[in-house]
This record gives C-alpha cells, structure tokens and sequence, in this order.
C-alpha cells in the first residue's frame, strides 16, 4: 500500500472529496506547474522552441511508460470527444451495419456515432443487460458478423460496473468488428492491457484519474492507424520539420510516424503541458497498480462498513475497483444528497444513484463519515 500524505493535495480539511471520476483531486505540484507555465507564457521573448518540443515529447514518453504502452502510440487531444471523432473518420461503417453502445452512456461516447450511422445508413444499438446479467455478458451477446463498431468502457461512468474488454476485444476481432475504448474511467486509477485487448483506439481525458489539466486528453492508436490513419485537423505539429514554416505548396510534408499524425492544434498549450507533465510524473512514482490498491482498499472498505450497518442493498455489485455508487431509492436520493453536501461530503448524482470515487487523498475515516451521514440520512 502507497503512504499518501493529504497534505500533498490542494484540498480542505473540512471536505471530504469523493468526485475523482469528474475532476480528479488537484495536487499542489500540478498548481505550481500551472502557475509557473503561466509566468513563462508571460515571456514571449525567452521562448525557447526546440526546448519546447523536446518537452512535448519527453511528456508523451513519460506518459507512455506509466501507463504501458510505446511512446509512438499516443497523441494529444483536447477531449475525449475530439478522440472518438478521428475513430469515426477512420473506422469504416457500411449501409445495414450496425454500431453497439452501452446504455447510459456519456454523451460524447453516443452522438459521434449516432452522426456515423446516420451518415452510412447504419443504426446504433443500444445495449441494456438484462435482470441480473452483466455489462459483458450483454455486449457479447449483440456482437455479430453485422457489427461494425463497439463503444465500450473498462467501467461504466455511473457507477463503476466494469467491462472485460480482453473478451470483448476477442468477440470484436471474429467478428470483424472495431473497437473503440472511452478510458477516462479508468486510466490512471487502473492498468489498461492495450496488448491483451487489442482496441482500435482508445481515448482518455486527462483532468479525471490522471490528475492533469482540463483541455488536454490523450489517444491511443493501434499500429495499424499510426501508419494510415487520417487526422480531423492539420496541425503542423503533426508533420515533419516542424521547425521550418516553408516548403513545397503543391506537397504538405510527411506527418510525423506513428500517432503523432492525430495530434491536435492548440494541444501543446504552456499551461497544461507543464500541468500534465507534473501530474504524470507524480503517477510515475506512484505507478498505477499502487494506485490501484489503495483505491481498491478504500471501496473494499466502504462496502463491509455499509454492509456492517444493514445497508448491503446500497452496494453496487462487483464494481470496479476504484469506483462505485450508492444505489438508494428514488424518494431518498433528494435528502441523501442535501446531508452528504451540508457535512462537506462531495460525491456526484449520476443516473438513479450517487457515485463514490474516492482518490489517494482518501482516508478510511472520510469513508466512516459518509456512511455515518448516510445512516443517519435514511
């Protein structure tokens, strides 16, 4: 288990902060990074390029050795929508197909493909397990040879009910289907078999469990689309010799190898470069399966403490490890919530329950106080 002072996060004494899964808690070196990115960006006349992309780069390659994967696999984006759009320009949908989704789930993982169906004279399927089946079981049983896409997550945003993407990656390929992976729920907070579940693409915002800036995200790209993939923009930080602003004007110059060619304008920003930079090395040093662990620690707690006073019907079950919600009835939500917000407890109403992300800012003792609250609520 990781040692994790509080006093390493910006957060008050007198709140207890359980909404990692929307913003993730800021750490005190993300802020100095901020400020200080701030200052520089003051002084226009000490920039330094060649210093810059060199930074740019050192970020891709740190954040590619925290979170397992290759350096040339991964390209800045604004948001996790701005991702799944270049999976849609790339991935091919044909008349009569059909792309899966999971029900409930965040908008900016249904209405890019509800544009690409209609756009192809395909229709989109929402999946919905039925009483007492799992999110897996339910996406398995839709994945035909008339798939053309799966939108899936490692776990569901609402409540944390998890998805084995190796399965699902495996049913995608004999079937001949893509698969496209929403991660903002997890990476950082979870390890990510890129190897084990082979997706097309994966998407990520970076201001949830990476704990970095709000603006800037990241895409993984299969070896295939690093090679052949078009991007939705032509940022010349996409291509080769970036540094000279010449050039032939009937042939734009190569874009850079591997998935470097989807990175966005505007992305390499002076503030949340430095801000991403700080928190991905803090996640270095804690690595991710540590972080697992100790989030892990903390659900595993707020389960045997809410099943210690009656209230297991509450608990989410076989939730993921980092993550979950409180599943209370639809005339309690409204008072629960006002007790939970006049103690300072901060968790999020999502769907018909309210979700506990707990981060390593937690401790056991903010875990006995939201069920103490919540006892007393109901």
């Amino acid at each position: 288990m990781l040692n994790v002072p509080r006093s390493l996060f910006d957060l008050p004494y007198d709140v207890v902060y359980l909404n990692a899964a929307g913003a993730g808690p800021r750490l005190h070196r993300v802020n100095d990074a901020a400020r200080e990115g701030m200052e520089g960006s003051a002084r226009p006349w000490a920039f330094d390029m060649h210093m810059w992309l060199d930074r740019i780069e050192s970020l891709r390659q740190c954040t590619a050795a925290t979170l397992g994967t290759a350096a040339e696999a991964l390209a800045f984006i604004p948001s996790a929508s701005y991702g799944e759009a270049i999976a849609a320009r790339n991935l091919r949908v044909e008349a009569g197909q059909k792309i899966l989704l999971m029900a409930g789930e965040y908008p900016s993982n249904r209405t890019i493909w509800q544009r690409t169906a209609d756009a192809a004279g395909a229709h989109c399927v929402d999946v919905t397990p039925a009483d007492g089946e799992r999110w897996t079981a339910a996406l398995l049983r839709h994945i035909d040879a008339d798939t053309a896409v799966i939108s899936a997550v490692p776990c569901h945003w609402t409540n944390g009910a998890p998805v084995d993407l190796t399965a699902i990656g495996d049913a995608a390929r004999r079937n001949g289907a893509a698969l496209v992976v929403d991660a903002s729920q997890s990476l950082g907070a979870l390890p990510f078999d890129f190897a084990s579940i082979q997706p097309d693409f994966v998407v990520s915002a970076g201001h949830k469990w990476l704990l970095g800036a709000l603006g800037l995200g990241w895409l993984w790209a299969a070896p295939r689309w690093r090679e052949e993939g078009q991007p939705i923009e032509e940022t010349w930080l996409a291509r080769e010799q970036r540094d000279q602003f010449g050039g032939d004007s009937a042939m734009p110059p190569p874009y850079r190898p591997g998935a470097a060619r989807f990175d966005a304008g505007g992305t390499a920003h002076p503030v949340s470069i430095p801000m991403a930079e700080a928190a991905m090395n803090q996640l270095a040093q804690w690595e991710v399966d540590g972080v697992t662990r100790n989030l892990q620690a903390l659900t595993q707690h707020l389960d045997q403490t809410l099943a210690a006073r009656g209230l297991s019907a509450l608990i989410t079950p076989d939730h993921a490890a980092h993550f979950t919600a409180l599943r209370l009835p639809d005339d309690r939500l409204d008072a629960v919530q006002r007790a939970f917000a006049d103690a300072g407890i901060v968790c999020a109403r999502r769907g018909s329950g309210l979700r506990i992300a707990p981060h390593l800012h937690t401790q056991t003792r903010d875990i006995d106080q939201l069920v103490a609250v919540l006892h007393d609520a109901l």
